[in-house]
């Protein structure tokens, strides 16, 4: 999936980030998802120590607000070079630049996100709105540009921070960014700048909030269907190792 819908623009993308989404390049992105996953694996095991301390029977938790924590910071990892650092402090937030030179702020990178679709999604029913849009009294319409320039800036934010590290730091990362920045179309030129943060921030729209969504779905329903954690939990505790936390593809792909 690419922003354009010309063709032959669509087939240069798709020969220039093909590489991206080999077997081989998806391998080497576990290693940032498993340590984003012990970073969540130890949040949750904080909240319910300090409950335990506090005399409370378990802790309560909001699992679909850590679940889009981890998305991004997992997606941050991937897409950007690093984590938003959403997982470590425990809030949603992210750097903005509005430019590559401009000076940076801050934002609620999962709010903006969920405005810009909402946004998105009414005019892409009414594209004549669009122009006219900001104009509009209905707050619902400025709030949701302001989202969508506001994502903009996390992308441009992050892959900023990424082309200005190191030569050595820039090497050591196999991610998808560093793939990205890899690709060469069939005249060998490599996505500039713009492009570049266009296409990671397609990555983080269609990997955030559908990762989430569908975790906290999944442990739903995990736990609220009878005997389904006691079956994974026997299916699971018989391949990984004792003192595993978050397991690896190789540990499980074989499991019914």
């Amino acid at each position: 999936m690419f922003n354009t819908r010309d063709r032959a623009e669509h087939t240069r993308k798709r020969k220039t980030i093909s590489h991206t989404f080999s077997a081989k390049s998806i391998s080497q992105f576990e290693q940032y998802i498993a340590k984003n996953l012990e970073e969540l694996v130890r949040q949750w095991n904080r909240l319910s120590d300090e409950a335990t301390r506090a005399g409370q029977e378990y802790a309560e938790i909001d699992c679909l607000q850590w679940f889009n924590y981890v998305a991004f910071d997992i997606i941050g990892d991937l897409a950007f070079g690093a984590p938003f650092g959403m997982l470590s402090k425990g809030k949603d937030i992210a750097e903005v630049r509005l430019t590559p030179d401009s000076p940076p702020t801050f934002a609620p990178a999962v709010q903006v996100l969920n405005r810009r679709g909402e946004v998105s999604n009414t005019l892409g029913c009414y594209p004549a709105l669009k122009p006219f849009a900001k104009y509009l009294p209905d707050p619902f319409f400025r709030n949701g540009l302001k989202a969508v320039e506001n994502l903009a800036g996390i992308a441009t934010a992050r892959v900023n921070h990424r082309l200005e590290a190191p030569p050595d730091e820039k090497n050591e990362r196999v991610d998808l960014l560093a793939r990205l920045m890899e690709g060469r179309d069939e005249h060998g030129n490599k996505l500039g700048r713009e492009e570049l943060t266009a296409e990671a921030l397609t990555q983080m729209i269609a990997g955030s909030d559908t990762t989430s969504n569908t975790s906290c779905a999944l442990l739903y329903w995990c736990l609220r269907t009878e005997g389904v954690m006691q079956k994974l939990t026997k299916e699971i505790d018989a391949v990984v190792p004792n003192g595993v936390t978050v397991p690896s593809f190789e540990d499980i792909k074989d499991l019914p």
